[in-house]
């Protein structure tokens, strides 16, 4: 057992249920703002192609809302079963109608999720220490198989030397923070913070490999 912890979160393990497949059909949008794994954070104009993978949800119900497939529900699908998908990348950004929280992977291996708003306060995976998340409604996400380590190599190998709280300020206004909670036994866990609970929707996307979370602005 070899856990990851760092100074703002603990560890634990968790698990991810099972949904039916639904293939994202709609235009790509601009991921304007990025942090890189050595946690530098640029912006360009251009938008970044979004291959669908084969996005996959669960229990979404009809919401009405302006983003397509949205829901305030609980979504969650399984990993493809290929191994531990490798965290290499996680960024944020603005676009119309909407925000959007990346997480990108080496490889091709697609972990399972489980994305779901919970109440506060945000507590560390493992040690249950309480983690401080700033805003007034909380987004857990919660990746499996998944690590930001690689324990396959022959020594232990940091794949995702990034930031434990990514910086959101002057690139969000609805997300307010986001920190990773938990990195354990290939269960790897963060928390959004936002200013209200709104409608959202979790899509898996290849070249390269990402779950992507969407939340609807209001």
């Amino acid at each position: 057992m070899v856990a990851l912890v760092t100074g703002s979160a603990g560890c634990g393990s968790g698990s991810s249920g099972s949904g039916g497949a639904t293939v994202d059909t709609t235009a790509p949008p601009s991921e304007a703002s990025t942090t890189t794994a050595a946690g530098a954070t640029t912006t360009t104009g251009a938008p970044t192609p979004e291959t669908s993978a084969g996005a996959t949800t669960t229990t979404a119900t009809p919401g009405g809302t302006g983003l397509p497939d949205a829901s305030e529900a609980q979504r969650s699908a399984p990993g493809d079963g290929t191994g531990t998908a490798l965290l290499r990348a996680v960024r944020v950004g603005r676009n119309a109608g909407f925000e959007r929280i990346v997480f990108e992977f080496e490889g091709a291996s697609m972990p399972g999720y489980r994305v779901q708003w919970v109440d506060g306060p945000i507590t560390a995976d493992g040690s249950g220490e309480t983690v401080d998340v700033a805003g007034e409604a909380f987004l857990e996400i919660v990746m499996d198989p998944a690590s930001g380590v690689d324990l396959s190599a022959p020594q232990l190998t940091i794949i995702y030397d990034g930031p434990d709280r990514i910086p959101v300020a002057g690139q969000t206004v609805l997300i307010t923070d986001l920190v990773r909670t938990g990195d354990f036994e290939a269960v790897l866990s963060w928390a959004a913070g936002t200013t209200e609970q709104v409608p959202f929707r979790v899509l898996r996307l290849s070249n390269p490999t990402r779950v992507v979370v969407d939340l609807e602005t209001p």
